[in-house]
């Protein structure tokens, strides 16, 4: 892995090490409140959720409570944890995930609660996806999810009393509001790695754009023309038969014309132009077939790409069968 990432250039990235599993003989239960899970947020008022989270605070008023939240722009990843007298914030590098952000807030946030005296706690998080992952911690790999439940783990057998709760976000609960303004905020970096599964997606992305950019020389390559993008083409309603012709089309490598290279002959001729046979000179450039072109696609002349780009044009199969191609692909 690190080989790849020099050959890309991807500078300043360490790789989070993996985290040793949990042992099978624990328990893999943490404590979790879902009494806003049972209220869907496209049809609950904002207002809703607050009397409920005021409601839900005075039931557990003896249990002390910490917001976290993971911010993720362009340029910036952050995490904060809001206390009731403080704020911890942490930047993250640029590669991690919004749910790594998130993960490593709650983390943040176990590690503050261990130095702690009191040992009844409730973390909110605006995160349904960091809370599902911590219930189906035995199917997770990620380092720091790993991490957090270890941590979790250690704190449960030093009596401490911790709850996980699911709240939404954007909906005027002042803890969450301020863990999102301090996670966006956030400045120090302390944690400058980059979980594999993080980094994954920015090779795949810097792969692309280095095979996209030898592509961009490939001008005078035939598929080139019809498709400058290594994005690959969208898939197609025809049959698999004219799916294979048109591949054949597009690759400009057809019976007609390339079987001279297994004869080991000459190429062939186009009689009426007095030019090398192609797909690209029978489909837009042969004289012959000017009316047909007319009648087709409503010029004599088209674009190669507006017949076998992405959307093939429509009439391309009656087109190749009025001039006696179809069965020559």
């Amino acid at each position: 892995m690190r080989s790849v990432i020099q050959t890309l250039n991807i500078q300043n990235v360490e790789i989070e090490p993996k985290e040793d599993g949990l042992p099978p003989w624990r328990g893999f239960n943490i404590r979790t409140i879902d009494e806003f899970y049972k209220l869907p947020k496209s049809l609950t008022s904002d207002n809703v959720y607050r009397q409920l989270f005021y409601y839900h605070r005075q039931q557990h008023k003896d249990f002390n409570s910490a917001f976290t939240d993971g911010s993720k722009t362009a340029s910036h990843v952050g995490s904060a944890v809001v206390f009731n007298n403080f704020t911890v914030t942490e930047k993250l590098h640029e590669y991690c995930t919004v749910f790594t952000a998130e993960v490593y807030a709650i983390l943040l946030a176990l590690n503050v609660i261990g130095t702690s005296q009191d040992k009844k706690w409730i973390i909110y998080t605006d995160s349904k996806s960091s809370v599902e992952a911590l219930l189906n911690v035995s199917n997770q790999s990620h380092p720091l999810l790993i991490k957090a439940f270890k941590k979790y783990l250690r704190l449960n057998e030093r009596e401490f009393q911790i709850i996980f709760c699911w709240i939404p976000g954007h909906v005027g609960i002042s803890g969450n509001e301020y863990a999102d303004l301090a996670a966006k905020n956030a400045k120090d970096m302390k944690y400058c790695f980059v979980p594999l599964s993080d980094i994954d997606q920015v090779l795949k992305l810097s792969i692309n754009e280095a095979w996209q950019t030898i592509w961009n020389t490939q001008s005078n390559n035939k598929l080139h023309f019809i498709q400058p993008f290594i994005k690959g083409f969208k898939s197609t309603s025809f049959n698999r038969k004219m799916d294979t012709k048109l591949t054949r089309l597009r690759i400009g490598h057809t019976h007609l014309t390339q079987k001279h290279l297994l004869k080991g002959e000459p190429p062939p001729t186009c009689q009426a132009c007095n030019t090398i046979l192609s797909v690209k000179h029978i489909l837009i450039e042969c004289s012959i077939f000017n009316n047909c072109r007319l009648r087709s696609f409503g010029s004599a002349h088209p674009f190669l790409k507006d017949l076998l780009g992405d959307i093939p044009h429509p009439n391309l199969y009656q087109f190749i069968k009025d001039i006696g191609f179809c069965n020559l692909i």
